[in-house]
Parts: structure tokens; C-alpha cells; sequence
């Protein structure tokens, strides 16, 4: 009796052990997914504080779909304004500088076209969220460390929070925290986009020569703001989205365009998509399409007697475009 009484000691004994072991290794384990999450939003915070003021030139590969360019770019800060110079080094020369607030792309015929603002990434294409925002539809994780282009970086991980939106990943130079390797991935572990730079090379010093057009005799003038097209209070058309991804935001504020192409841009931090309302004569070419990671989806509605083409593109889902067209109401 007193050895099967000391046997159930025993066990009970071992078992709260193993218990307590249990809930012990649990807490450490969600301690340390707990510090990854610090750590990968720390050093996200710091890309976003350093790196669009870094100063480097180097040359990347852009990936989308089955399409691959090559770039050089260099970029820097002139008085406080970021500057930056990228050249195609692939076909005819097409080169995008920026100065400031003000973007021109010149093409081969060395013909130069004035492109609007963008954002203050470090490829300048897109602008990106803070932690806020994209805590509300995306989860930090700490991928460690890696090289690229002969540089130390260091991995963060964006974990969508739903099916609406993709994975993001990027790898970040540890003496500049400027994104040397960014990738756009989809559910099933397809790669949709990347960026990824093979020569890297922080400057210390601007030098104003380096961002000057390849093309001899291009010169780069602001555009007469008398110029510019603008809307009419009768040529609006006013229209919205009953539904949209969480976190995503309206970049275009108060929604309102001409009305043969209504359109408006959101963004949830990381990737875009546009929606273009425009007046057509007939029902042509719906449906939905992916192009690497770009989805399109088109759908008409009649509002007013009148046939709309809704249209919606962006890095996203073809799915998520699809519901995202589907919602759009004319007013």
C-alpha cells in the first residue's frame, strides 16, 4: 500500500514537473516570438528613418513575372531633398531622375517627360506605410541574418493578417538600412517581384555630377503649372468602395477626378492599387488576370443610363481586386 501510494506521489510529481517545464518552455517561446516581433519592427522603423537619406550607388535587378531589369542607381540627399538617378541598363537608354519633389523620366529619343511624385523608398516607385498602419493587416517576424551583393543584412518578414494581400520580405544593408533584397510573395511561396541588388556602395559625399542625364543636351525643367489639366466642378464624377482590405488608405485624399477617368489610389503601407471608373459605349472585356504581381480585374455597372468600366490593378490577389470592383458604387 505505502509503494503504490508512493508510486502515485511519484507520478503526480513528474507530472506537475513535466507541466511546469511545459508552461515554462510555452513562455520562453512566446517571449522570444514576442522579442522577433520588437526586433523586426524596430529595424523596419529604422529602414524607414535611414535609408531614404542614405547615400550609395550600386545596381539591381528588378524581377516581375518573367520579366528582368537591370538598374543603376545612385542616390543622395542635396539640401535636405533626396536626389537619385536611375539608368535601364538593358535595351534602348531610359533613364528616371529625381530632384526633390520633382520626377522626369527621359527616353531614348532623348524626349523628357515629367512624372508625378513619388515615394521616399530607396527605388523611389512606391511609398511606404509606418508601423501603425501596417500593423493593422500585416505581422513582423525577424528573419535573421543573411549577405547580399558581398553585405551583411538583416531579414524582416510582413505576414499578411488575412487572404487579401501577400507576403513581403526584405533584407536590410546593416550600415545603411537601405533594402538591398525585397521580394513580394505569394500564399503558396511564389515569388512575384523582387528587387535585388548584385553592387552595392555607400558614398560619404554627394556629388552633384553623378545625377546628371547621360543624354548629352537634356535639359530638366519644372513643368508651367498653367499647364496642367484640371477638373471642372460639372466634369466630376463622384463614386465609392463599399469594401476594401484592412489597412489599406485613400493616397488621393478626396477621391474626385474628370469624369472619363475617374480614379483613386490606395495603399496599405506596402503595396498599391489603383480604382478607374470610367463612361463607356459597350460591355467589353471583363474578367480577371495576373501578370507576375500585378492582378487586373474589369467589370461594368450602369449608373445614370450610362455604361462604366470599373477597373482594378495593383499588387494584390486577382480575388482581392475582383471584391474590391464589385464594391465600387456610383454616385
Amino acid at each position: 500500500m505505502i509503494r503504490c501510494v508512493a508510486f502515485i506521489a511519484l507520478v503526480f510529481v513528474t507530472s506537475l514537473s513535466l507541466a511546469v517545464e511545459t508552461q515554462n518552455s510555452e513562455a520562453v517561446q512566446s517571449k522570444e516570438a514576442e522579442q522577433q516581433t520588437l526586433t523586426a519592427q524596430g529595424l523596419y522603423e529604422r529602414m524607414l528613418a535611414l535609408a531614404p537619406s542614405a547615400m550609395y550607388q550600386g545596381i539591381f535587378s528588378h524581377q516581375a513575372g518573367n520579366q528582368v531589369q537591370n538598374i543603376e542607381i545612385v542616390h543622395g540627399v542635396n539640401n535636405g531633398e533626396i536626389w537619385e538617378r536611375m539608368m535601364h541598363l538593358d535595351g534602348p537608354v531610359r533613364e528616371v531622375i529625381r530632384r526633390g519633389e520633382a520626377f522626369y523620366c527621359i527616353h531614348p529619343d532623348a524626349s523628357v517627360e515629367q512624372l508625378q511624385k513619388r515615394g521616399d523608398t530607396p527605388f523611389a516607385n512606391k511609398p511606404l506605410g509606418s508601423i501603425k498602419q501596417l500593423n493593422a493587416a500585416y505581422a513582423f517576424q525577424f528573419l535573421g541574418n543573411q549577405r547580399v551583393a558581398g553585405r551583411p543584412v538583416l531579414g524582416v518578414q510582413l505576414s499578411p493578417k488575412d487572404a487579401t494581400r501577400h507576403f513581403y520580405q526584405v533584407w536590410l544593408d546593416q550600415q545603411t538600412m537601405v533594402p538591398l533584397r525585397t521580394e513580394l510573395i505569394a500564399k503558396n511561396g511564389q515569388v512575384l517581384e523582387r528587387y535585388l541588388f548584385s553592387y552595392f556602395k555607400p558614398e560619404t559625399q554627394f556629388n552633384e555630377k553623378r545625377f546628371t542625364p547621360r543624354n548629352k543636351g537634356v535639359e530638366l525643367k519644372l513643368a508651367d503649372s498653367t499647364a496642367v489639366l484640371k477638373a471642372s466642378a460639372q466634369d466630376i464624377l463622384e463614386w465609392r468602395l463599399n469594401w476594401m482590405p484592412v489597412g489599406f488608405l485613400d493616397q488621393t485624399a478626396s477621391g474626385h477626378a474628370p469624369k472619363l477617368s475617374a480614379r483613386r489610389i490606395y495603399s496599405d503601407g506596402i503595396v498599391m492599387f489603383s480604382v478607374y471608373v470610367e463612361g463607356v459605349e459597350k460591355v467589353q472585356d471583363e474578367g480577371t488576370a495576373q501578370a507576375g504581381p500585378t492582378a487586373l480585374a474589369v467589370l461594368h455597372k450602369q449608373w445614370q443610363g450610362q455604361t462604366h468600366r470599373i477597373t482594378v490593378v495593383g499588387e494584390i490577389p486577382a480575388a482581392t481586386a475582383q471584391r474590391i470592383a464589385q464594391s465600387v458604387e456610383l454616385r
